[in-house]
């Protein structure tokens, strides 16, 4: 039945496409209401903890993502790539699973290392494998339907999540459970792109 609906397109640009969908649609809402919800968890001070928090994030990218740029680089053909991106993707999905468990900011701050970790190995091995298997002379094409299947579907999930975590602080920690779930769902598109055996990163490499 995939096959059926996925006839005609480039299968590991469609695959990619609906990982993200999974992974960034949930992240660009949760990330805007997470500042309200430690507020609740963690008091006062919650802002100089999400910024200290935000920096270990993007400090734990700054450092991790060229070693592993330079190691998926040297490894031939695509399997590698494929792999550590699933890993990252379940990475970024795992802290808000946890997130109702933060009591203190320190389990903050380890939870923000995670995800940067994640992230890395998101990011260094989408990219690399979206722009290598993109068809020549459709690329416009191709990263429009991303941006646009992304976009839309960030429209319904803000709209979704929005409404049902003002409903009250249970339904809070249920947003930030199952949209962390929903993340880790997203390694499940990646999975298929292995069972493209004629994708170009599996025979130019």
């Amino acid at each position: 039945m995939l096959k059926k609906y996925t006839k005609g397109f480039n299968k590991v640009v469609l695959f990619l496409t609906m990982a993200d969908v999974f992974v960034w649609g949930p992240f660009f809402i949760i990330s805007a209401l997470s500042g309200i919800y430690l507020s609740q968890k963690l008091g006062t001070g919650t802002i100089e903890f999400v910024g200290v928090g935000t920096a270990i994030y993007f400090l734990t990218r700054a450092i991790t993502q060229l070693p592993i740029g330079y190691i998926t680089d040297k490894i031939k053909k695509d399997k590698d790539e494929i792999f550590l991106l699933i890993v990252g993707v379940i990475l970024m999905g795992l802290p808000y699973i946890f997130y109702p468990q933060i009591s203190e900011p320190l389990h903050y701050f380890i939870l923000q290392f995670v995800f940067g970790v994640g992230v890395s190995l998101n990011l260094a091995n989408w990219r690399k494998l979206f722009a290598m298997n993109i068809d020549s002379g459709r690329e416009g094409r191709q990263y429009s339907f991303y941006e646009t299947i992304v976009s839309l579907s960030t429209v319904i999930l803000s709209t979704t999540v929005g409404l049902v975590a003002n409903l009250g602080d249970i339904y809070f920690d249920l947003v930030m459970i199952g949209s962390g779930i929903l993340m880790m769902a997203g390694s499940t598109w990646v999975v298929f792109i292995f069972k493209i055996h004629k994708r170009k990163t599996n025979h130019n490499k």
